[in-house]
C-alpha cells in the first residue's frame, strides 16, 4: 500500500498506520471501495463506505455478500459491484463494471 501511494499519490491513499483517524476521509474521498476479502464473517467497513456515499467493490463472501449489492443499470438499484470467482480474471471483469459506470455520470451519481 505504501508504494502504491508513494508512486501514485493523486489516485491512491493507503495507510495502515493512520486509517483510524484519516481513514474516514478514505470512506467520503473515494470514487470506490476495494475489498476483495476472501473471508469476512460479518463485514462493518463496507457500512463505512456506504455511509460516504462510496460504492464498494467486493467479493461475495460472508457478510459483504449480504450487503453488497451489484447495481443494476436497468432499475438503477445496488450499491456496488461483485464477483463471484476469486481469481483475478473476475475481479478485473467487475473492475472494468464499476469503470463503466464511474463514466456513466447519470448511473454512477445513482449508485452513489
Amino acid at each position: 500500500m505504501k508504494q502504491l501511494t508513494h508512486r501514485y499519490p493523486k489516485c491512491f491513499w493507503g495507510s495502515p498506520d493512520s486509517f483510524f483517524t484519516d481513514g474516514v476521509l478514505a470512506n467520503i474521498g473515494s470514487d470506490f471501495a476495494l475489498m476483495p476479502s476472501l473471508f469476512e464473517p460479518g463485514g462493518i467497513v463496507q457500512h463505512e463506505f456506504f455511509c460516504g456515499g462510496t460504492p464498494v467493490i467486493a467479493f461475495r463472501t460472508g457478510g459483504l455478500k449480504d450487503t453488497v449489492f451489484e447495481f443494476d443499470y436497468k432499475t438503477q438499484k445496488g450499491n456496488g459491484f461483485n464477483f463471484m470467482s476469486y481469481d483475478l480474471e473476475d475481479f478485473k471483469r467487475c473492475i472494468r463494471r464499476a469503470i463503466e459506470c464511474y463514466h456513466n455520470k447519470t448511473s454512477y451519481e445513482k449508485l452513489r
